[in-house]
C-alpha cells in the first residue's frame, strides 16, 4: 500500500509540472514534500512561476500589465522570509503604477487534509518607499515548515515604453518558469537576455483583439532554474541574475515615418542632450556668478579652479541620496536650497567649471547598484557626474559624497563607461572612466611579549586614496567608544587604549591611526616553549572565496597594497627555535603577489609582509589562481615562531 500511494505521489508531482497549476489548488505531493531533491540545501523552492506582459487601451490612455502567479513551497524556518512580498511601484509626479487584485493563500496539511487560510486584505500595506516608489507589501498568514504559498496579482504602469526586466532568478530555486511578453507590432524593443544560464525565447505574430493589432510574442520556458547564490566580492548580483532586459528601439507605424531611439550610445547621447536640462539649463550661470568670481580670482590655473570649484559645490550643494541623470530642483533652487539630487550637484558643478573657462561636460553612468548597460540604454542610466579636461588630461568628478576627490570616486562610480555629452562640440559618445588608484594601508607595530603570552604594544597605521576613503566612511559619525569595540572584536578581542586618528574629517590627504594594545593568551605556551604566529590578530583568519568555482568576475572596488612591519621583543632567558621561512606567492599575469620574510635580531622578532592586488577587478578565469593564492597566504601567515629558554 505504502508503495502505491509514493508511486501515485510522484505521478501526481510529474502531472503538476507537466502543465500550468490552477491558482488556489495544491496538490498533497506538494505539501508532502520534504525537499528539492536538485538542491537539497534549499530553504525554499520556487514550484511555478508565470508572468504575462502585455499592452492595453483604457480610457486614461495606453497601459503596461503585468499579471503574476507565484507558488513557493517553505522547507523550513529559514524559508519563511519568502512568505513576505514587497512590490515596489514607480511613480513620476501624478503619474504612478497601481497594483490589484492582490489574492493569496497559504496551504497546509493537517492531519492528511488540506488547510486553506487566505490573506485577508487588512493586511496589505501600502507606504511611500522613496521620492520615486511607492511600496505594497504583505506577509502571507499561517506560514509552517512545509507550507504552500500561491500568490496572484496584477500591476499596471502607465510608463508602457519602460519594460521592467523578466527576472528568471532568485536566490531560491525554481522549478518551473513560464514568461510571456506581447508587445504590439512596430513598437520594437532591443531584448536582451542576461545571466550564466541558456534559454531561447519562442517567437510569434498574432493579432490582439484587445488592442486591435498584432503583436510580437516572446514566450520563455525554463525548468529547474538554479539559485543564484551571493559571493564575496561582486559588485552587484544583478548583473548574473538571469533574465531579459528590454530597451525601445523605435516605433514604425503604417503611414507614417518612423521615430527611433536608443540604437547606438552616440543615439543615447544626444537624446538625453537634446532635453532642456543639458541644452539649456547648463548654461544659466547669473545664480552663481558673483560668488563664484570670488572663489577663482586668487587662483593660477585651471587645476586651482577646478579644486576650488569642486571643493566649494561639495561644501554648499548636499547630496539628499536621490540618484538621477536630469534635474530634481535646478541650479538656482539647488544653490538656493543647498541640496538636490544627483545631477543637481554634478551638473551645477558642471555649470560652474564651465563658467570658470574649463572644458566640462556631463558625464551619464549608470551606477554599480544600477547594473552595467547590456545595450545602448537612455532609462538604464541613472547617474551624472563631471567630466573636465585640461592640458590633455582627463579629470572625473562626483561631488555628491563627502570624503570623494578628483578623481577618486565613490566606488558605485566605477561600473563600465560613461556616456559623454559635449552639446557645444557636437560630442556624444562613451568614455571609459579611469580606474581607481592603489589604496595603501602600511602598519607598524611594535610589541613586547612576556613568558606568560601576554603581548603588549603600539599600532600605527597610515592609508592613502580608497583605503584613506573607506576608512572616512566607516568612522563617520561614529560613537568612538563603539567604534573601538567593534575594533578590538575584529582584532581578535585585543584592548585598545590611548586610540587616535587623525585627518578623518578631510577628504584630502592619508588618514592616520595610533593605538597601544593588549591581549592575553596571544601565544601558545606548551612545555615551557612559546608558540607565536609573527603577525598576531592583524593576519586573514579565513579564505573569502570558498566555492569550487565561480562565474562572476571578483571585483575588489579598487587596486590595493597592504605592508605589515612587526617588531615583537621576546622574553628575556629565551632564544629562537624555529622560523617561519621567507616566501613568496604570485597571482598568474601580475595580479597580484604576497611577500613574508620573519627573522629574529638580538632578542626581537622581525617581520616584514605585503600583500598586493593590482587590478580593482578580476575575471572569473582568475577565481582558481585567486582561491588558491589566498590559501597559501592564509597557511603562511599561521605558521609560528617557536621560542625555547636559553640552556644555561
Amino acid at each position: 500500500m505504502k508503495k502505491i500511494y509514493l508511486l501515485l505521489s510522484l505521478v501526481s508531482v510529474q502531472f503538476v509540472f507537466s502543465q500550468s497549476p490552477k491558482f488556489g489548488k495544491v496538490d498533497k505531493a506538494e505539501l508532502l514534500e520534504k525537499h528539492y531533491d536538485k538542491d537539497s540545501s534549499a530553504n525554499a523552492v520556487i514550484l511555478y512561476k508565470n508572468q504575462e506582459t502585455y499592452f492595453v487601451s483604457s480610457s486614461i490612455g495606453v497601459e503596461l500589465i503585468t499579471e503574476i502567479h507565484k507558488r513557493i513551497k517553505i522547507y523550513n524556518k529559514d524559508g519563511f522570509d519568502k512568505a513576505t512580498v514587497s512590490l515596489n511601484l514607480y511613480k513620476s509626479r501624478n503619474t504612478k503604477e497601481r497594483v490589484s487584485r492582490i489574492k493569496a493563500y497559504t496551504f497546509n496539511l493537517i492531519d492528511g487534509k488540506i488547510e486553506k487560510t487566505a490573506l485577508d486584505k487588512d493586511q496589505i500595506f501600502k507606504t511611500e518607499y522613496s521620492y520615486n516608489y511607492n511600496q505594497v507589501k504583505f506577509t502571507l498568514p499561517n506560514v509552517k515548515e512545509g507550507s504552500v504559498m500561491d500568490i496572484r496579482y496584477k500591476i499596471s504602469s502607465p510608463f508602457y515604453f519602460n519594460i521592467d526586466e523578466f527576472r528568471f532568478q532568485y536566490d531560491i530555486p525554481i522549478k518551473r518558469l513560464e514568461a510571456e511578453i506581447r508587445t504590439p507590432k512596430g513598437y520594437n524593443f532591443n531584448a536582451k537576455q542576461k545571466g550564466y544560464l541558456s534559454f531561447s525565447p519562442k517567437h510569434t505574430l498574432k493579432q490582439d483583439n484587445a488592442i486591435g493589432m498584432s503583436v510580437d510574442v516572446l514566450n520563455y520556458t525554463l525548468n529547474d532554474v538554479p539559485a543564484l547564490k551571493e559571493e564575496s566580492f561582486v559588485d552587484n548580483i544583478d548583473n548574473y541574475r538571469a533574465g531579459v532586459v528590454f530597451e525601445l528601439v523605435s516605433i514604425e507605424r503604417h503611414g507614417s515615418s518612423g521615430r527611433y531611439f536608443a540604437k547606438t550610445w552616440g543615439d543615447v547621447a544626444k537624446t538625453i542632450g537634446s532635453t532642456e536640462d543639458y541644452k539649456e539649463e547648463l548654461d544659466k550661470t547669473r545664480s552663481f556668478d558673483d560668488t563664484l568670481d570670488a572663489i577663482i580670482a586668487d587662483k593660477e590655473n585651471d587645476i586651482e579652479k577646478m579644486n576650488a570649484i569642486f571643493k566649494h559645490v561639495k561644501q554648499n550643494i548636499k547630496w539628499n541620496g536621490l540618484d538621477g541623470k536630469y534635474f530634481q530642483k535646478g541650479i538656482r533652487n539647488a544653490i538656493k536650497e543647498k541640496k538636490g539630487n544627483a545631477a543637481d550637484v554634478n551638473l551645477t558643478l558642471v555649470a560652474m567649471l564651465r563658467y570658470a573657462g574649463i572644458d566640462a561636460n556631463p558625464l551619464i553612468i549608470s551606477t554599480k547598484d544600477n547594473l552595467i548597460p547590456f545595450f545602448p540604454t537612455v532609462d538604464r542610466l541613472n547617474y551624472v557626474i563631471a567630466y573636465a579636461y585640461i592640458n590633455s588630461k582627463r579629470y572625473f568628478l562626483d561631488a555628491t559624497d563627502e570624503f570623494s576627490d578628483v578623481n577618486l570616486l565613490p566606488l558605485k562610480d566605477y561600473n563600465w563607461q560613461g556616456i559623454l555629452v559635449d552639446n557645444n562640440k557636437l560630442v556624444w559618445k562613451k568614455v571609459g572612466i579611469s580606474t581607481p588608484k592603489t589604496g595603501e594601508s602600511q602598519y607598524m607595530v611594535t610589541a613586547k611579549l612576556d613568558e606568560e603570552g601576554i603581548i603588549e604594544g603600539n599600532i600605527k597605521s597610515r592609508h592613502t586614496n580608497h583605503s584613506a576613503y573607506e576608512f572616512r566612511q566607516n568612522f563617520k559619525n561614529r560613537d568612538l567608544d563603539a567604534f573601538i569595540t567593534e575594533k578590538e572584536e575584529v582584532l581578535e578581542n585585543i584592548e585598545i587604549s590611548n586610540y587616535e586618528a587623525k585627518n578623518t574629517d578631510d577628504y584630502k590627504g592619508y588618514v592616520s591611526e595610533s593605538y597601544d594594545f593588549y591581549k592575553e593568551s596571544s601565544a601558545d605556551i606548551i612545555d615551557g616553549k612559546i608558540y607565536i604566529q609573527p603577525l598576531l590578530f592583524l593576519k586573514i583568519n579565513e579564505n573569502p572565496f570558498r566555492s569550487e568555482t565561480r562565474a562572476f568576475p571578483i571585483d575588489f572596488g579598487y587596486p590595493m597594497k597592504n605592508r605589515y612591519m612587526v617588531n615583537i621583543a621576546f622574553p628575556e632567558g629565551y632564544v629562537l627555535e624555529s622560523n617561519p621561512g621567507p616566501v613568496a606567492v604570485k597571482i598568474p599575469n601580475g595580479l597580484g603577489e604576497f611577500n613574508f620574510v620573519s627573522k629574529v635580531i638580538g632578542n626581537k622578532i622581525q617581520l616584514s609582509s605585503s600583500l598586493e592586488l593590482n587590478e580593482a577587478t578580476m575575471s572569473a578565469d582568475s577565481y582558481l589562481f585567486l582561491k588558491e593564492f589566498f590559501n597559501q597566504m592564509i597557511n603562511k601567515q599561521k605558521e609560528q615562531i617557536v621560542l625555547a629558554k636559553a640552556q644555561p
